[in-house]
């Protein structure tokens, strides 16, 4: 019984950074702005519309674009990632999920939101 329990341990040990890896992603995402966008959110449109990237790395995630979007994210369940920033006026949550593979932002002042879907 002891060796069944050691072989069992050991299997795990060997199979537990290769189901870490596997979770590893990396998505490119293109957000729009909702329709019914204020023209304080559209203002904002430029910054949103540029390519997003997120990553999840070792169990580390983090969304990047062009123009100084650079913040870490925390996992909020399995394969959906959140986080809270400020870019200007804006006070944004943002949330990545990889089971849907869509990206959101929205703001919690003016009602603006940004999404995108990647195929």
């Amino acid at each position: 019984m002891v060796h069944g329990a050691r072989a069992a341990v050991l299997a795990l040990a060997v199979l537990l950074p290769r189901v870490a890896t596997a979770q590893d992603a990396s998505v490119e995402f293109r957000l729009a702005g909702a329709p019914g966008n204020v023209t304080g959110c559209i203002g904002a449109d430029p910054q949103f519309t540029r390519l997003h990237t997120f990553t999840v790395k070792g169990g580390d995630a983090q969304l990047t674009a062009p123009g100084g979007i650079n913040t870490h994210m925390k996992l909020a369940k399995p394969g959906v990632y959140e986080t809270d920033y400020r870019m200007g006026q804006l006070n944004l949550h943002v949330v990545a999920d990889l089971n849907a593979r869509t990206l959101t932002v929205t703001d919690r002042n003016l009602g603006c939101k940004w999404t995108a879907k990647k195929d």
